[in-house]
C-alpha cells in the first residue's frame, strides 16, 4: 500500500507518492488468538457496541465497508463517539482495533460533518493502555478524529496505517498529564478542503485546528506520516500541522512529509518550559508552490525547547515566509539547527541563540526532481548540497532511512540522499533507489 488521494477524492495537486512519499507501512502480522480475544464487527452498531465493551487482551477486527457513526444507537446513550476505556472505568490495557484488510482506505468510519456535534469523536481513548489502532481511516467528526486522554490515564498508543481527516477542531489530540509513549507512524493527516470556522473554536467561531496536537506528553514519536493541507478555508493562518507543547519533552520528529500547510513543526510555542528537548530530523516541507496559497503561511520548523536538535530536514517556503526555521526566545538553550536545505533564512529571535552549522538557505526548486508535486529528490543540479556535510551521530539516516555514509565519507545536506544510482534511476523513470 502506497499513500493514496484521500478517501477516493482527486484532490487538486494530489501528490504521485508511490515514488516519493512516506516508507510504505510494513504489514502487520495476523491478530494472534493466542494473544487476544478477536471480536469481528461488519456495522456501524456491532462497532459501537464492541468499543463500548472492550475489556483487556481484546481486538477487534473491522470488515471493509464504510460506517456511518451517527446512524447507530451509541451505548454510551449521549453521543456517535467510539470510547475505548470508559469515563472513570477500571483500565484496561492490550487492546487493537484494525481493519481487516490491512488496507486503509478500505475501512472508512465517518460522523456527520465537522459542525455537527452529534458524532464529536472519532476514536476517544480514555481509560487504555497499550493501545493500537491500526489499518483504517476515521474522520469528518465535530472535535477531533482521535483523541487521547491523558487525565484519564491514557498512555501508550499507536496509531498505525490511519488515515484521520475533517475534523472541527484538531485532528489527533492528546490533553492531560500522562499520555505520553505515543507513536504515530505510516499515516496520513489531513483535510480535503481545510478546517472551518467552528462554534466551539478560541475564540469562538475561529478557524481552531492542528494537524496533531500535543499537550503535556512525553516521548511522542511521530514518523513516516504524510501530513498536509492542514490550513483554514477561510484563509486565517491555521495553527501548527504538528504542535507538541505545554510541558512536553523528549519528542521525536522525522521522516515525516508536510505538504501545503500553514505552519509544520512547533516544538512550543512559548517561552519556559513549553517544552524540553526534542529532535526534528529528516522531514520534508513543501508549502504552495505557485504566487498565491490561498491560505496564510508561516514557518515550516519552530522551536522554543532548550536542548532540541533541528538537523537534516528539507524546507521549500516558496517565496511565502522569511523563515524556513526558526528558533525563539533565550530560553532555548542549547539548541542545534545543523544541516538543513532551504530556501528561506534559520531566524533567531526574542533573544534565541542557536547553534547553527552547515545549513543551506539558498535552494532552488530546480534542484529537486519535481518541486511542485512535493517530489524533492535531489537531482545532479542540487552540486552545493550533494556530498558537503558528515554525517550526524542523531541523524544516521536519511529520509527514505536510507544509512547515510559512515565519515569520512560525505553525505547531503537535507533530508534526502543522491547517488549516482539515482541519476540513473530517474532518468529511467524507475522508483527511487532510496527506498528500501
Amino acid at each position: 500500500m502506497r499513500f493514496a488521494a484521500p478517501l477516493g477524492v482527486l484532490l487538486a495537486g494530489a501528490l504521485p507518492l508511490a515514488a516519493l512519499g512516506p516508507r510504505e507501512a510494513p504489514r502487520l502480522p495476523p491478530l494472534d488468538p493466542g494473544l487476544f480475544t478477536i471480536v469481528d464487527v461488519a456495522t456501524a452498531q456491532e462497532l459501537a457496541d464492541a468499543c463500548w465493551n472492550l475489556a483487556s487482551d481484546t481486538a477487534i477486527r473491522i470488515a471493509p465497508g464504510t460506517y456511518d457513526l451517527a446512524a447507530v444507537d451509541f451505548p454510551n446513550g449521549v453521543d456517535g463517539r467510539l470510547t475505548i476505556g470508559r469515563f472513570g472505568a477500571p483500565p484496561i490495557a492490550n487492546v487493537e482495533i484494525r481493519g481487516a484488510t490491512g488496507e486503509a482506505a478500505d475501512v472508512v468510519l465517518r460522523g456527520a460533518g465537522m459542525l455537527d456535534p452529534i458524532v464529536p469523536f472519532g476514536f476517544q481513548i480514555f481509560t487504555a493502555t497499550d493501545v493500537r489502532i491500526a489499518d483504517l481511516s476515521v474522520g469528518s467528526v465535530y472535535y477531533h478524529a482521535i483523541a487521547i486522554q491523558g487525565d484519564q490515564g491514557a498512555e501508550r498508543v499507536t496509531l498505525r496505517n490511519v488515515r484521520a481527516f475533517d475534523a472541527g477542531q484538531q485532528i489527533v489530540k492528546a490533553s492531560g498529564s500522562g499520555a505520553d509513549d505515543v507513536l504515530i507512524e505510516y499515516s496520513e493527516i489531513f483535510y480535503t478542503e481545510g478546517a472551518v470556522e467552528h462554534p466551539e473554536g478560541s475564540p469562538p467561531g475561529s478557524c481552531y485546528t492542528n494537524g496533531i496536537d500535543g499537550i503535556g506528553v512525553a516521548d511522542w514519536i511521530v514518523r513516516d506520516n504524510w501530513i498536509h493541507d492542514i490550513r483554514c478555508q477561510n484563509g486565517e493562518l491555521a495553527g501548527p500541522a504538528l504542535l507538541l507543547w505545554q510541558g512536553s519533552s523528549g519528542s521525536l520528529v522525522e521522516r515525516n512529509l508536510f505538504t501545503d500547510c500553514s505552519r509544520g513543526v512547533s516544538l512550543g510555542l512559548g517561552g519556559g518550559a513549553d517544552h524540553a528537548g526534542g529532535i526534528v530530523r529528516n522531514n520534508l516541507f513543501r508549502w504552495h508552490p505557485g504566487p498565491a496559497p490561498g491560505y496564510a503561511v508561516d514557518v515550516p520548523i519552530y522551536t522554543t525547547s532548550a536542548g532540541s536538535k533541528i538537523l537534516h530536514n528539507s524546507a521549500l517556503v516558496g517565496g511565502h515566509y522569511p523563515n524556513a526555521v526558526e528558533v525563539r526566545f533565550a530560553t532555548a538553550t542549547g539548541v542545534e539547527v545543523r544541516s538543513n536545505l532551504l530556501d528561506a533564512a534559520v531566524a533567531a529571535r526574542d533573544g534565541a541563540s542557536p547553534a547553527t552549522a552547515d545549513n543551506l538557505t539558498t535552494a532552488e526548486a530546480g534542484w529537486f526532481a519535481d518541486a511542485a508535486t512535493a517530489d524533492l529528490r535531489l537531482t545532479a543540479a542540487a552540486t552545493p548540497a550533494i556530498a558537503q556535510v558528515e554525517r550526524l551521530p542523531d541523524a544516521l539516516d536519511d529520509f527514505a532511512a536510507w544509512p547515510r555514509p559512515a565519515p569520512p565519507g560525505p553525505t547531503e545536506i537535507g533530508a534526502r540522499g543522491w547517488s549516482l544510482l539515482f541519476r540513473t534511476d530517474f532518468e529511467s523513470g524507475d522508483l527511487d533507489p532510496w527506498f528500501p
